[in-house]
Formats: C-alpha cells, sequence, structure tokens
C-alpha cells in the first residue's frame, strides 16, 4: 500500500506509511471531484478503489459538499459522512451539479 501512494499519489514512503497506519482516523487522499482536474482525478480514484479491492482492503470514503470543511467531520463520528465505493463511482460518473469533495482512508 506504501508503494501504491508513493507512485500514484507521489508521498513519501515515510509519508504515505504514517497516513495509512492513521487508518479510518486520518485519510491519505482528499480532493474536490468536479474541477478542471476532474478526468485526472476520477482516474486516480478509479486506480485506488481497484487496488485496494483487488488486495481485498476495506477502505473508508467520506463524502462533504462544497460548502462544508473537512473540519467539520468529527473524527470519531464519520458515519453521516460515510459512502460505499459504489456511490463513489456513481459520483465520478455523475454530471456535476456542484462542487463535492471525497477523502479515502483504510
Amino acid at each position: 500500500m506504501t508503494e501504491f501512494l508513493h507512485k500514484y499519489v507521489l508521498y513519501s514512503r515515510v509519508g504515505a506509511a504514517r497516513r495509512l497506519r492513521m487508518g479510518e482516523k486520518g485519510c491519505f487522499y482528499t480532493c474536490s471531484l468536479y474541477t478542471d482536474e476532474h478526468a485526472k482525478v476520477s482516474r486516480l480514484i478509479r486506480r485506488m478503489l481497484a487496488f485496494f479491492e483487488s488486495k481485498d482492503i476495506p477502505l473508508t470514503i467520506l463524502k462533504i459538499g462544497a460548502l462544508d470543511s473537512w473540519y467539520e467531520v468529527d473524527p470519531e463520528q464519520r458515519d453521516p459522512w460515510k459512502i460505499a465505493p459504489q456511490a463513489l463511482l456513481a459520483l465520478l460518473d455523475a454530471a456535476p451539479d456542484g462542487v463535492v469533495q471525497a477523502a479515502l482512508s483504510t
């Protein structure tokens, strides 16, 4: 997992390992979904979802709205923001109706 994040998300190996050790309390990737870089972000997210699924590693995926802040997300109670990988894929395929942000953690 560390090597994957080093290669595709461009973290140092130490930084990637530190983020992964945080588990669900941290996150190793955050992004806005509907920006000028949507195609690039979409490819990377799809690659991450496929990689973690192939390793049978469950992901915690959070979604917040454009006007929301990650600081509002309680690390101890993330359930209101959790979505399934299939829901994230559907968001990537959908026409944007505003900015949505996503975060992934193990």
